[in-house]
């Protein structure tokens, strides 16, 4: 049975989950099930192309064989996802410090929130820097609250995405008032942002 949220933590997974062709596989699937022929044709790739990136997500465990249909009395396995949705979570490594991938995943995460931010009224300059900043401290922040929240969230079986994702969200800032080393880092941070009304 499909489940509704499942993290990933390993660096190795994630490296997994990102790639370009299988995150297009992956957001195929989140619609349907679909069999390697049909998800070749989808992407315009080769089937045997495919077949080593689904091998790959399976042995991952981003998907599962769901069913089997026959095209032309040639059975075909049918693939779906292991859950509705997937959170990654790069686990810090040794030293307190985030991988590499944690970090640049982060980084990533963090661009497409600024210009969210920038959209909705919140500028920065030299958003590089900022971006760089907000990354280091969410990975101050995310190493603690992710652990504890991927130790109970299969205890959850009521709690969907969203309030899965809005507990971490309250569980970082409380993280955050209570200490003040990275209270002082967040006020700086946002002493960079500037409101700008939209008349």
């Amino acid at each position: 049975m499909k489940k509704d949220v499942l993290m990933f933590e390993d660096p190795e997974d994630l490296k997994i989950g990102l790639e370009r062709t299988r995150k297009n596989i992956l957001d195929l699937l989140k619609v349907k099930g679909m069999t390697i022929s049909q998800i070749a044709e989808a992407l315009d790739k080769d089937q045997s192309t495919i077949y080593r990136h689904i091998k790959k997500l399976e042995d991952a465990g981003f998907i599962e064989v769901k069913d089997e249909k026959k095209k032309h009395h040639i059975p075909e396995k049918i693939y779906g996802r292991t859950a509705e949705v997937f959170i990654l979570a790069p686990e810090p490594m040794e030293d307190d410090k985030a991988s590499a991938l944690a970090l640049k995943w982060k980084e990533d995460r963090i661009k497409i929130c600024t210009s969210i931010l920038d959209k909705i009224g919140f500028v920065c300059d030299n958003k590089e820097e900022v971006v760089s900043d907000l990354a280091d401290l969410f990975s101050k922040v995310d190493e603690e609250v992710s652990v504890n929240i991927d130790r109970y969230v299969a205890e959850l079986e009521d709690a969907s995405f969203f309030s899965i994702l809005q507990a971490k969200f309250l569980a970082d800032i409380l993280k955050i008032c209570k200490d003040e080393s990275l209270k002082e880092q967040l006020e700086e941070l946002a002493s960079r942002f500037e409101e700008v009304r939209n008349e």
